[in-house]
């Protein structure tokens, strides 16, 4: 070791002192490459300018960087020849958000994860660490929700209409315009949702009531507008009941049936701006209304929409997942089989994220089969769908170890399980077409090849979810919707605020990409 390690080192961390248990002096007289632990915390110390600690005789800048690169250039020289990435779960869950974009990448289908799949439990801070165990009750989920999703993606009609409620949270202030809604609106929402199949929905609307079940911020008339891809459908009115009495009336009115397409729609519900003028104060008014004793509410706000349907003669119709899926169509009944197989096979590969055989295709063709010969063809491809969702080949990121390996040797990863990695990691999804096909060839670790689907990948807006998934989870923004503060010191704070906070530092994330 060099003069300056005896010096400033060896005082504290000889044989006769061991400070700390640690004995440098012993250690400086075998190969550094020999204890690399041992000596990546002394490298960690030394970058950080903590030793030798403060009040101490300390070297001179030249004389830190020398001792750091004299400790760190035969670790990474050891390093490089016999690289140890450690121990990695070779089996491990797609949490929810990465089924989520799945679901979206494989289908072109939007759902939401977070009400077909329980919350993942998080480990170190973040929940896509230790997600290999799978449960009875969870695989029943997943069994739901593939059933579900793959029953919306083909638009199988259903025996008896179905419905969702979509609920407001009760601390949006709903007094301005809401982005995408038209101008000279406030409040209410702008909510996407798919459409099972063509057919008339009966849309209901309900308005937010005070703990007294009245309606609140109902002074005057309002006129209510539904729309659907910014075209208004239906205007309603409410005015405040005589006597202020019976509010249970006041939007019992709010229903309407109207036909709609198959697929993705913006449902949109906002009130017509009625002229007022601004709320004097002795001090700046709350920007925060949503409260009937500390933030009353200036206008009627909407609490929930009611979605319910088809009725009527309905049709799948054409929506982005039909045409996702049915690439194919048989010309005759003796075809039906092969296009099965034309169609599953594409799907079958983008969904377990590697070539696909033969053997692969058995089992997804014969859920095809039972449902195809009692219901159609539609039916049977609706069946194979759910399985291939249900597979743990789709639900897990599988590794194999080369045949052959001794157990804890370390191995280089092949093209299609990077390819896997990547993906989850930047985009928190599946790989798409082009990495594919990159990593089935065997290019991806060719030349720079990786660096540039990399940039690729990185240029792309499915990397937005590297950003939010890595500040969601590390800055627990993950957790701001059970954050209220006390409203007597922070009566500013409502879920708009909230919402601004948690974009504003996703942004922040994204910037630095």
């Amino acid at each position: 070791m060099t003069r300056a390690f005896e010096q400033y080192c060896l005082e504290c961390h000889g044989a006769a002192t061991r400070k700390g248990g640690l004995d440098l002096a012993s250690l400086g007289h075998e190969a550094i490459e020999l204890h690399p632990g041992t000596w990546e915390q002394v490298i960690r110390k030394l970058r950080a300018r903590q030793m030798p600690p403060v009040g101490r005789d300390r070297p001179n800048e030249a004389t830190y960087e020398a001792l750091l690169a004299r400790i760190a250039s035969p670790l990474d020289r050891a390093a490089a020849a016999r690289p140890n990435p450690g121990p990695a779960d070779t089996l491990r869950r797609l949490n929810r958000t990465e089924y989520q974009n799945a679901i979206r990448d494989l289908l072109d289908l939007e759902v939401d994860a977070s009400s077909l799949l329980p919350k993942e439990d998080p480990s170190h801070g973040f929940d896509n660490v230790t997600v290999g165990n799978l449960s009875p009750a969870l695989l029943d989920r997943y069994i739901l929700a593939a059933q579900k999703i793959s029953r919306l993606a083909v638009g199988t009609p259903q025996r008896t209409p179905g419905g969702d409620t979509i609920r407001i949270r009760p601390d949006i202030t709903q007094e301005e315009q809401v982005p995408g809604l038209p101008p000279g609106t406030r409040g209410g929402a702008l909510l996407p949702y798919t459409f099972p199949q063509d057919g008339e929905y009966e849309f209901q609307l309900r308005l937010a009531r005070d703990r007294n079940e009245e309606v609140e911020g109902l002074h005057e008339a309002h006129q209510v507008i539904l729309l659907i891809d910014r075209v208004e459908v239906q205007r309603f009115q409410v005015a405040p009941p005589p006597g202020h009495k019976n509010f249970e009336t006041v939007d019992a009115h709010l229903k309407v049936r109207v036909p709609v397409t198959a697929g993705p729609h913006q449902i949109g519900v906002t009130f017509l701006k009625n002229l007022s003028s601004l709320t004097e104060t002795k001090r700046q008014p709350y920007q925060a209304r949503f409260n009937l004793h500390r933030h009353p509410r200036l206008g009627p706000a909407l609490f929930q929409v009611s979605i319910n349907g088809p009725y009527g003669t309905t049709a799948a119709g054409d929506t982005p997942s039909r045409r996702r899926i049915f690439i194919a169509r048989p010309a005759a009944p003796e075809e039906e089989a092969l296009t099965a197989e034309r169609i599953l096979r594409p799907l079958l590969r983008r969904a377990w994220r590697r070539p696909v055989t033969t053997v692969d295709l058995a089992r997804p063709l014969e859920f095809y089969r039972r449902a195809s010969a009692t219901d159609g063809f539609e039916a049977g491809i609706e069946a194979a769908l759910g399985s291939i969702l249900m597979s743990p080949e789709f639900l897990f990121r599988v590794e194999k170890d080369p045949s052959g390996i001794l157990p804890g040797t370390v191995y280089r990863l092949g093209d299609l399980a990077l390819a896997s990695r990547l993906s989850l990691f930047l985009w928190s999804s599946l790989p798409d077409e082009t990495l594919l096909e990159v990593a089935e060839r065997g290019e991806l670790q060719r030349g720079r090849e990786l660096e540039r689907q990399v940039r690729r990948m990185l240029a792309d807006p499915r990397a937005r979810n590297l950003a939010a998934n890595f500040a969601g989870q590390w800055l627990q923004l993950r957790n701001l919707d059970s954050i209220t503060p006390d409203l007597r010191l922070y009566p500013d704070f409502d879920d708009n605020l909230r919402q601004a906070f948690r974009r504003e530092t996703e942004m922040l994330f994204e910037a630095v990409m």
